[in-house]
C-alpha cells in the first residue's frame, strides 16, 4: 500500500464564482493542512499562492454517463464542487420555509444534488452532463480504477494519494446522499417550521462538509498536475 506523506501546512482550494456557472470561476487559496507529497512539481511557496481560472466559455459539463475516461473524471469533480459552493452560496433560496410552516419547491436543490434525474436513455446523458453533482461517486472510481492500474511511475495518476483521494470521495458521497435526503424529507415534516429549520441546517451541514472534502480532493489532484484539475 502506498504510504501517505507527511501532513504540513499548506493550502486549499477556495471557489468564488465571478459569473454565471461555467462562465468564469475562480478559485483562490486558504491556509490549511494538507497532504503534499515530496514529489510535487510545485515548490511550497509557489503552490500556496498559487490560483487557476477557467477560461470564459469553459464547460460545465460532467463525465458522460458509464464513462472511464480520468480526465473527464476530473473535470467532473471540478464542476461538482464549484456547483456544490454555489449552492451554498445562494443556500437561502432552496432552503424555503413559506409564510404558513411549509417546505418550498425542493426539486431545485435535489436537481443540483444529484438526486434528481432519470436513470436511462439519451435524457439521462443530458441530465448528467449538465449536472455534474449526478453520479459523482462514478467519477470518483474512475480515477481511482486509473491509480491502480497505472504502470507509468511518472503519471499523475501513479503519484495521487489514491488511499486519501477515495476516502474522501466516500465521504462526499455519503453526505450528498444524505444532503439529499433531507431536502426529499421535508415534504413529510408535519411538525410545522422549526422542524423544517432543523432539517434544512443538517443538509447544510452535509453541503458544508462536502466543500471542505471537495477543497482537499482538488488539491490532492492540483499536487500531482492531474489533467484538467485547473493548473495553468
Amino acid at each position: 500500500m502506498r504510504k501517505r506523506p507527511p501532513l504540513v501546512h499548506a493550502s486549499r482550494l477556495v471557489g468564488i464564482p465571478l459569473a454565471p456557472l461555467g462562465s468564469i470561476f475562480l478559485v483562490a487559496i486558504e491556509a490549511a493542512a494538507v497532504r503534499i507529497p515530496r514529489f510535487a512539481y510545485m515548490p511550497r511557496r509557489t503552490f500556496i499562492g498559487s490560483v487557476f481560472v477557467l477560461a470564459p466559455g469553459a464547460s460545465v459539463q460532467a463525465r458522460s454517463p458509464g464513462s472511464t475516461d480520468p480526465q473527464e473524471a476530473v473535470q467532473q469533480i471540478v464542476h461538482a464542487a464549484a456547483a456544490l459552493r454555489a449552492l451554498r452560496r445562494d443556500w437561502a433560496e432552496y432552503a424555503v420555509i413559506d409564510a404558513e410552516g411549509r417546505a418550498g419547491n425542493i426539486d431545485a436543490a435535489r436537481k443540483i444534488l444529484g438526486g434528481v434525474a432519470p436513470q436511462r436513455g439519451e435524457a439521462a446523458m443530458a441530465v448528467a452532463k449538465a449536472t455534474p453533482l449526478y453520479r459523482v461517486d462514478g467519477a470518483f472510481a474512475a480515477i481511482r480504477a486509473a491509480c491502480l492500474d497505472s504502470a507509468d511511475d511518472d503519471s499523475w495518476a501513479t503519484r495521487l494519494d489514491v488511499e486519501e483521494f477515495v476516502e474522501l470521495g466516500e465521504k462526499i458521497a455519503f453526505d450528498l446522499q444524505k444532503a439529499d435526503g433531507d431536502f426529499y424529507g421535508v415534504v413529510f415534516a408535519s411538525k410545522g417550521s422549526a422542524q423544517l429549520a432543523k432539517i434544512y441546517d443538517e443538509a447544510k451541514a452535509c453541503v458544508d462538509r462536502s466543500i471542505v472534502n471537495f477543497d482537499r480532493v482538488l488539491a490532492l489532484l492540483m499536487e500531482v498536475r492531474a489533467p484538467g484539475a485547473g493548473i495553468s
